[in-house]
């Protein structure tokens, strides 16, 4: 009898515009943050990591994407306000979805656009306290996301593939 009466809602949902099934859908459905982040790599090898004011650690840079936004431009964007830096993505991005705090963050490798003075990069954000170049095989502190980064590039230096499930 359940499966009769859960049939017939299907159908009467199917039946409804499409706009009012997302609104149904979303009210209903968990919350979730998206994010993009950026491995910017300079030629001898060294990351560029950034001290956020409102964490203990380093982090990678980049932040939450705006509703609609596209995980590029968004990244793309977070690096121009918060450090004055434009970038060339290489290769496939990388996924991180963290279930427990219900995020997903999308992690793009990139290098600084040639001619960028990559020693004298300057906060343009409050968000931001510090930013450095360290050797991603001997990291300092590292807060969030930035950990998991680094168990994934582990995972992919090995053959493994680009996502990471929490």
């Amino acid at each position: 009898m359940i499966r009769i009466v859960y049939r017939l809602v299907l159908k009467v949902f199917g039946l409804l515009p499409r706009a009012f099934r997302r609104t149904i859908i979303r009210s209903v459905a968990p919350s979730w943050t998206a994010g993009a982040l950026a491995i910017i790599e300079r030629d001898d090898g060294r990351w560029l990591l950034v001290k956020p004011a409102y964490r203990k650690g380093w982090a990678l840079p980049g932040g939450l994407l705006g509703k609609g936004e596209h995980p590029e431009a968004g990244v793309r964007r977070e690096l121009r306000e918060e450090l004055g830096l434009n970038v060339i993505i290489t290769g496939e991005p990388w996924v991180i979805f963290d279930a427990g705090p219900r995020r997903i963050d999308i992690v793009f490798r990139s290098t600084p656009v040639p001619g960028s003075d990559l020693d004298g990069i300057t906060i343009h954000s409050a968000e931001l306290l510090d930013a450095k170049w360290i050797d991603p095989d001997n990291p300092p502190f590292l807060e969030g996301e930035a950990q998991d980064v680094l168990a994934l590039r582990r995972r992919v230096v090995e053959g493994g593939d680009s996502v990471l499930v929490l």
